[in-house]
C-alpha cells in the first residue's frame, strides 16, 4: 500500500503486466538508487558486467575486421 501511494505522489507511470501485477517506471533519481542497493548486495557485479563487456569487445573484433575486409572488395 506505501508503495501504491509513493508512486500516486510521484506521479510514476504505472502498467499492469501480462501476469496481473501493476509495475511501476522508475524516475532517474529511483533507479539510480535502484542501482545503488544492488551494487551493495552484489559487490562483483560490477565485475561481472565489466568482464561481459571486455568479452563482448573481443569477440566483435573478428566480426569487424571482416565487414572492412568484404567492404574493401566492392566498389
Amino acid at each position: 500500500m506505501e508503495a501504491r501511494e509513493y508512486a500516486k505522489h510521484l506521479s510514476l507511470d504505472r502498467r499492469r503486466s501480462r501476469d496481473g501485477a501493476t509495475r511501476v517506471k522508475l524516475n532517474h533519481t529511483l533507479m539510480m538508487q535502484f542501482f545503488a542497493t544492488v551494487r551493495e548486495a552484489e559487490p562483483d557485479l560490477d565485475g561481472a558486467i565489466a568482464a561481459l563487456r571486455e568479452t563482448h569487445r573481443r569477440m566483435a573484433e573478428p566480426l569487424a575486421l571482416e565487414a572492412a575486409y568484404e567492404r574493401r572488395g566492392t566498389v
